[in-house]
């Protein structure tokens, strides 16, 4: 089972996230699109539904939601990405 948190976003896109993901050292990059691989640099299509993205410490999944959506951690996560997946949070509430 996965770790999940909620983040409300009224228009989850991509341009928010990969604003995020520029703000971590070394910056976060894309993996996956709804279960198929990427460039690091690829913007997936407009209506993705899954993306799996790799920060500093780690991977997180963003499943989009009708209020936002939602972050999961899979596996045994380490604290550092338990945090850097929060920061992650707030970056695309603000």
């Amino acid at each position: 089972m996965g770790m999940e948190i909620e983040v409300k976003v009224a228009g989850m896109n991509w341009s928010k996230i990969s604003g995020s993901m520029a703000k971590f050292e070394p910056k976060g990059t894309i993996r996956m699109a709804d279960g198929q691989l990427t460039f690091p640099d690829e913007e997936p299509s407009a209506d993705w539904k899954e993306l799996r993205i790799a920060l500093p410490a780690g991977m997180v999944t963003i499943r989009k939601t009708p209020t936002g959506a939602a972050l999961v951690t899979w596996g045994n996560v380490s604290q550092e990405l338990i945090v850097q997946r929060d920061l992650f949070a707030k970056m695309l509430e603000e």
